[in-house]
């Protein structure tokens, strides 16, 4: 079946399609916002402004590969050059250009570049790619491992039969009030609340700073450079 080419006119995020306009002339026809996952194309969204080549199928067009793509918004590829610029202040440093980065932010990516590198350079309380948190048998060890260079000789144990965690040195009781699959964040909240009073006594540079369903161990100022420019989201209610 022959290719043709076609140019967005409308972009629908809550529906999850786009409106494509055949350059050969006809009504509009419908595709995902996305390449299929099996694509060797980049998962960006789609966006108006861009052409793409593919094979129409009733009134969609499907297996669409890019032709061009419209540029990101020049203030944000300016925003994205200030953001790499910051994180160096921090020794943090991305493999990618302002311009990569302004992309994947605007097509929102499915791998985006600036989120997943710094995450793997910022250590997470959770492990969501592991485990479930509460089936997660290594996170206490973690944490206590992640305060050792803050807090020496840290522990952090639960207590038998009672929803409280024990913290060492002091010997000072915690609750771990009861959450639910959904939201594990409200069952470690006291904990890592106490665990930043403690960071803060010890005059430590970090502390455990929360996210959308997460804490990121960080200096303060760097995570609220990373909310302020959208590439970590921060906890709501």
């Amino acid at each position: 079946m022959a290719r043709e080419t076609f140019s967005v006119v409308e972009v629908n995020p809550a529906h999850r399609f786009a409106r494509l306009r055949p350059e050969s002339g006809g009504p509009l026809l419908h595709a995902g916002l996305y390449p299929e996952e099996e694509a060797p194309e980049p998962q960006l969204q789609l966006r108006e402004g861009d052409r793409v080549e593919g094979q129409r199928r009733g009134q969609s067009v499907a297996d669409w590969g890019w032709v061009s793509r419209a540029e990101p918004p020049a203030d944000l590829v300016e925003r994205m050059g200030e953001l790499l610029a910051k994180l160096e202040k921090y020794e943090l440093r991305v493999p990618a250009t302002a311009y990569d980065l302004a992309e994947h932010h605007w097509r929102q990516s499915r791998a985006n570049p600036l989120h997943l590198e710094l995450l793997a350079q910022l250590p997470t309380f959770f492990d969501w790619e592991l485990s479930h948190p509460y089936e997660d048998g290594a996170l206490l060890e973690r944490l206590q491992a992640a305060m050792q260079p803050y807090l020496p000789g840290f522990e952090v144990t639960p207590q038998p039969g009672r929803a409280a965690f024990r913290l060492e040195p002091g010997g000072q009781d915690v609750p771990a009030p009861e959450g639910s699959r959904e939201a594990p964040v409200s069952t470690f909240e006291p904990l890592l609340l106490q665990v930043n009073r403690l960071l803060e006594g010890a005059g430590a540079p970090v502390r455990w700073v929360p996210t959308e369903d997460d804490w990121i161990l960080a200096p303060p100022g760097l995570a609220e450079l990373l909310v302020l420019h959208g590439v970590l989201g921060s906890r709501q209610g």
